[in-house]
């Protein structure tokens, strides 16, 4: 998977953004769904499958991992929600970038800026600004 997400601890500000935050799901992505992660430049489409007890499930080219989320809203509205996902298994073949990274332990952040039912962003910063990528509900156009 195209390392595109930020790990906790690498920023202070997620961290607290963590700590702060309130384990609220806005209303983003309706859980459970499966979602589309499209790669710019890319034509694999990495798979993502949110469960409703927590659980996520991603196919990426020929890489299967599994592990837990969780959906953060913080109180000031200026930033955005994000999900964390913690990697719990990893069976480490190659994924839509051509790497095969172990992953198991790892955990990301991922904001969401939601542009339509259609289309969410996942931004590496907070505030929307930089959002190389997105998801788009499984098999649609």
């Amino acid at each position: 998977m195209k390392k595109l997400f930020l790990l906790i601890g690498l920023s202070l500000g997620l961290t607290s953004l963590i700590v702060s935050a309130k384990t609220v799901v806005p209303d983003i992505i309706p859980i459970p769904s499966n979602w589309d992660l499209v790669l710019a430049g890319n034509s694999c489409l990495e798979h993502y499958q949110f469960r409703s007890n927590g659980d996520v499930l991603i196919k990426s080219n020929l890489q299967r991992l599994s592990g837990k989320y969780y959906i953060v809203s913080n109180d000031q509205r200026a930033e955005l929600p994000a999900v964390v996902i913690h990697f719990e298994q990893d069976n480490q073949q190659l994924d839509c970038s051509g790497n095969k990274l172990n992953q198991v332990g790892t955990t990301t952040i991922n904001f969401m800026k939601k542009v339509s039912d259609q289309q969410i962003y996942f931004c590496i910063d907070a505030f929307g600004k930089n959002c190389p990528v997105y998801l788009k509900p499984e098999h649609s156009n």
